[in-house]
């Protein structure tokens, strides 16, 4: 490799787009092709050994930045490097991909918008190649007649997400969790509908949520189902009022606990007291972080069948899940192909099968946990994302 990369989103260890960030940069470091940072890393969310491995491209970012000034809002090009622009849905760019620009240039997305009007279609255009996290999203692609197309599964780090002894904090209670910030695509309207029936057969029955996100409004699209009309209330905090939502829709005191913010040192030991976890999603542009930590960290787990978790479901002879195939398709005006609906029932019948088969259970959770050790870790994404990128 003759040129290399520059990153265009900040490192962290906070959300999927930072841990793609780290996980990539410490792989190139290691291969010796240390990556330039376009935009400042948040070092302060980094485990120790990974802010050490990394603090030499802060050091450089910092000196690229003071080189850089002097040009103010021109457009820079870097000619000995490939720039990996981050993309929002419909193609959308950040700034530093407004600043810079490379000798390739290559957009990375995970995107549920599917609204590919002329616009979109041009700024997708503008990038010699596009990077994807699903076959759902590659997919899309082709259709549209796409033909440099690169697909790269996200991963976990298995010396971070592992299973744990569980540690009894909630007694003798079924903890059923769900994980993922609150919104309409995340389908936390279908958890609370099934979990609420669940509950009335199984009275000691827990819902464990990990619902808070540092954007607390997007919950407010809640509203477009037909299930739970009214969006929970931010708090004077600004958090999620989540235990009052579900009360107002019927859930009982003390059956729902708000986690709050999960660090990530803390993700492993909460999944080790949960029985099962639950995502019945309409829509993944990739494959769920947080459903492959919950596999990851061996524990029982529904995904609704559609969009990105379907590169998670695995074959039917050896099920690793309980997938949820009573798929309705969704009405939208082009920009929610793909999205699909999970039935309420078809989610309660699979907690009933997990609450009352746990060997059956622990043999799927096994499949999961070896699927996710075995082929979907960081560091054989970071090889395949860099693969994927023409490297």
């Amino acid at each position: 490799m003759t040129r290399r990369f520059a990153l265009t989103w900040p490192l962290s260890e906070i959300h999927g787009w930072g841990l793609v960030g780290v996980h990539t940069a410490l792989y190139l470091a290691a291969q010796g092709m240390r990556p330039l940072l376009l935009d400042a890393p948040m070092m302060d969310s980094l485990r120790p050994e990974n802010r050490a491995a990394l603090q030499p491209l802060e050091d450089e970012h910092r000196r690229y930045m003071e080189a850089a000034a002097p040009y103010g809002d021109s457009t820079i090009v870097i000619p000995d490097a490939d720039v990996l622009h981050a993309l929002g849905n419909g193609f959308v760019t950040g700034e530093p991909s407004r600043r810079f620009r490379g000798h390739r240039n290559i957009g990375v997305i995970a995107f549920e918008d599917t609204n590919f009007n002329a616009e979109v279609l041009a700024r997708a255009r503008a990038f010699d190649r596009i990077v994807v996290h699903s076959t759902y999203n590659r997919d899309l692609l082709l259709e549209q007649g796409f033909d440099t197309v690169g697909l790269a599964f996200q991963g976990v780090d298995p010396t971070e997400i592992r299973p744990l002894p569980p540690s009894g904090r909630f007694g003798d209670r079924f903890v059923v969790f769900s994980g993922g910030k609150l919104e309409y695509r995340k389908g936390q309207d279908i958890v609370l509908m099934a979990f609420r029936a669940f509950q009335q057969r199984h009275p000691e029955a827990l819902l464990v949520t990990a619902w808070q996100s540092p954007w607390p409004e997007v919950a407010f699209t809640i509203a477009d189902s037909q299930l739970t009309r009214t969006p929970p209330d931010i708090g004077p905090d600004g958090r999620l009022q989540v235990v009052e939502w579900a009360a107002r829709y019927g859930l009982p005191a003390g059956s729902v606990v708000d986690l709050g913010l999960v660090g990530r040192a803390d993700i492993a030991a909460v999944m080790a007291d949960c029985h099962a976890a639950v995502f019945p999603n309409r829509c993944e542009g990739a494959t769920n972080l947080v459903a492959m930590e919950a596999m990851g960290c061996g524990v029982p787990v529904v995904l609704s069948a559609n969009t990105g978790h379907l590169d998670l479901i695995g074959p039917a002879d050896e099920p690793r899940c309980w997938p949820l195939t009573k798929q309705t398709q969704l009405f939208h005006k082009g920009d929610r192909k793909g999205w699909k609906e999970s039935s309420v029932n078809e989610l309660v019948a699979h907690l009933e099968a997990i609450h009352a088969d746990r060997e059956e259970a622990k043999r799927r959770a096994d499949r999961a946990l070896a699927f996710i050790q075995g082929e979907r870790t960081w560091t054989h994404f970071a090889k395949s994302f860099v693969e994927a990128c023409g490297a």
